[in-house]
């Protein structure tokens, strides 16, 4: 739950994620991973999804491990909840879930100046990170879908 404040969860990961609080979604779109991500998983190892990637990030920090689906998050009218996924979703003429990048930018924009505390700001900038992460890997399973299914 992003809400929690336990030091036993990787939610530190996220709060100490990028130099900024839009670093959790900058450079995500329907279909793509945010660069902070895709220069961490390049630095592991992985990160076919993006050559242009080039950045060496040696030391950077880690990234966890789960991401935790079956949670609900919310954030810049964007829903992430695993009972709100169509049963169907996965076919030949399926499409996409909806993913609106530049209002999630301009939500994170406005946090610093939304007057939250700094607990409920994490919390905030927490549900970014998911959403920002599951929606655009649901949708890239859908395209190897497509693929594998030769749609």
């Amino acid at each position: 739950d992003p809400r929690t404040m336990s030091p036993t969860e990787s939610w530190v990961w996220i709060d100490e994620y990028g130099e900024s609080a839009q670093s959790v979604c900058e450079g995500a779109r329907i279909n793509r991973l945010p660069d902070e991500t895709l220069l961490r998983l390049k630095n592991y190892g992985y990160g076919y999804q993006d050559d242009a990637i080039t950045t060496n990030m040696a030391g950077a920090g880690p990234l966890p491990t789960t991401l935790h689906y079956c949670q609900r998050y919310e954030f810049a009218n964007h829903t992430f909840a695993k009972r709100k996924i169509r049963h169907d979703f996965f076919r030949c003429d399926g499409t996409p879930m909806d993913f609106d990048a530049d209002a999630i930018m301009r939500e994170l924009n406005l946090l610093d100046v939304s007057g939250l505390s700094g607990s409920q700001k994490k919390v905030q900038r927490r549900m970014a990170y998911m959403i920002c992460h599951l929606i655009p890997l649901i949708n890239l399973a859908l395209e190897e879908y497509k693929m594998d299914m030769n749609c």
